[in-house]
């Protein structure tokens, strides 16, 4: 008797007898498939007996010409639930039911099958269904024809799996539907095949337009992971031109496209190939991200997505964004291309486990900054600060806070000229003392460098010292100051920065007993105390008091604030 889906391997696709088997459809279009097909094939073997829990389901299974007609001929038994069943089974198990199945027309020369099974089975103590267990596997030992236990959506796959794995002699056999993109996916908990037991095995499947039901395609995974074992195109390549641009050595089979179009019209059918694109430039991010989750969605967890820097360097939490919309990697520009060959056969057999959110919008939001950069006054600063630490911290991405004080002869206006952002999310603002930096997807071993690039002229011919800070608390803490000495008044340098020319040249006299240093022995900035009350502040890299260079002309005692 076979499973409603054909070309299955190994007497895969036949229904064992002597002992239960739990059909799971773990959504909508998988049931509508399955289970008309399942019956039709098992009224091709012998007579059924249906045992449903709606009567509008069944009224639409007879809406299909052959199990009408089998119905017509007595070749289909019905019967539907009655309310009051759920209290016989917690009294009497499945003697109650069989019994009354037997009474009005169930016999040995049926195959039974009981939709849907969880109705049946909710709220039964684990008790009551080991005693369910017991009697079931003894009732499939005496019929000579299949017994299923049919599961229907809405159900939760990741509670029921369990417990039917758990109860072994209530289920030795268990299948999984579910819908993979265009195609669908039949997973096997545990099943008895020709070549002995699969545990934990997929197999990719394919719906036949011209009979409307699901066959196999070839595709075959195995474990938790779906580590893929087997498909038609796995060792097939896809590449943008400019993914391997000046490369020697590229393998004579794979397909090279020459743009985005190109690429998702020519991975449009695959299931198990590798896609290579480039990342192209900042500004192309938007339609590299769209692809990869297009693709994605519309093609099987099999299809491996790896994203190659090609001309720039991805921010960190672009790259994560990726890796969150359905890239299996992300390859950086220093990676040689023998390193990029041996990467993709490395995941060859992989298959895409993180879930993507279906919205695209939702599932990038997440990632990005806000669309704001550079200075900032400071009420709005920590507003935007905060916004987008409320809005990453659930995936984890990790920014910084930089608190720099400035050198009591450098007027504030000059320390923030010499300050240059050029990436949405990166935004800075001062106080009384001290210009902030906030850093967005920035970790704090990259702070050092991320602040040379900032800054027009070395930190310590504006500040004295700095404090830095990559915790979530420490960051809100440091805000949270700032804020409250904004409430009690702090300047707000936009206006003056609105034109803001180039940052002003400064001379630099070392003292007489200690020679110029060159840029790359230049001391670094002593650390502020944390003030932060009682919360802890994380650090930055340990530093020591050195000596500062100076201005050759020294301002007046006063500091300037304008």
């Amino acid at each position: 008797m076979h499973i409603g889906i054909q070309g299955l391997p190994d007497g895969v696709g036949q229904l064992p007898a002597h002992v239960p088997v739990s059909l799971v459809a773990a959504d909508a279009p998988s049931a509508a498939l399955w289970f008309p097909a399942l019956l039709e094939d098992a009224l091709a073997a012998g007579s059924v007996g249906l045992v449903a829990s709606d009567t509008s389901w069944v009224d639409g299974l007879l809406r299909r010409p052959a199990l009408q007609a089998a119905y017509r001929a007595g070749g289909l038994q019905l019967w539907v639930l009655s309310p009051g069943l759920q209290a016989e089974l917690r009294r009497h198990g499945l003697l109650s039911l069989m019994q009354e199945l037997e009474r009005t027309g169930l016999s040995d020369a049926h195959a039974l099958f009981v939709c849907d099974a969880q109705g049946l089975l909710a709220g039964l103590s684990v008790a009551e269904l080991a005693r369910v267990s017991r009697q079931l596997s003894a009732l499939c030992r005496e019929r000579a024809r299949p017994v299923v236990l049919g599961f229907f959506p809405p159900l939760e796959p990741e509670v029921l799996l369990p417990a039917l794995r758990n109860l072994c002699q209530m289920s030795m056999h268990i299948a999984t539907l579910c819908t993979d993109a265009d195609r669908w996916s039949l997973g096997l908990e545990r099943w008895n095949t020709d070549g002995g037991a699969l545990f934990q095995t997929a197999f990719g499947l394919l719906r036949d337009d011209t009979t409307g039901r699901l066959a196999a395609d070839g595709t075959r995974t195995r474990g938790a992971a779906r580590e893929l074992v087997e498909a038609a195109d796995q060792s097939e390549v896809i590449a943008t031109r400019a993914s391997i641009e000046g490369q020697r050595g590229v393998p004579g089979h794979w397909r090279i496209v020459e743009g985005l179009a190109d690429l998702e019209i020519a991975a449009a059918a695959s299931v198990a190939a590798t896609v290579l694109l480039d990342a192209g430039q900042a500004s192309d991010f938007e339609s590299r991200a769209r692809l990869v989750h297009q693709l994605r969605l519309s093609r099987p967890l099999t299809l491996k997505i790896v994203v190659r820097e090609n001309l720039g360097k991805l921010r960190t939490h672009s790259e994560q964004a990726l890796l969150q919309l359905g890239a299996s990697a992300v390859v950086y520009k220093e990676v040689g291309f023998s390193r990029l060959l041996q990467l993709l056969q490395d995941i060859n057999a992989q298959s895409h486990t993180r879930k993507v959110h279906p919205d695209y919008e939702q599932a990038l939001g997440s990632f990005m900054p806000a669309r704001e950069r550079g200075y900032q006054p400071p009420a709005q600063f920590c507003a935007l600060v905060r916004s987008m630490l409320d809005r990453t911290h659930a995936i984890g991405l990790s920014h910084s806070l930089v608190r720099l004080n400035v050198l009591a002869q450098i007027p504030h206006l000059d320390a923030l000229r010499a300050c240059h952002t050029a990436r949405d999310g990166d935004l800075f603002t001062a106080d009384h003392e001290s210009v902030y930096v906030f850093l967005f997807a920035c970790r704090e071993p990259d702070v050092g460098l991320a602040l040379h690039r900032l800054f027009a002229l070395p930190l310590t011919q504006l500040f004295s010292s700095e404090a830095t800070d990559c915790s979530d608390t420490g960051i809100r803490a440091m805000t949270g100051h700032l804020q409250e000495a904004s409430r009690k008044g702090l300047p707000d340098y936009s206006a003056l920065l609105g034109h803001t020319p180039a940052a002003p040249a400064v001379t630099t006299a070392a003292p007489a007993f200690m020679p110029p240093l060159p840029s790359s022995t230049r001391p670094a900035l002593p650390a502020l105390p944390a003030d932060t009350g009682a919360v802890h502040v994380a650090t930055g890299p340990s530093v020591q008091r050195c000596p500062i260079a100076r201005r050759a002309v020294p301002h007046p005692a006063g500091r300037s604030l304008a």
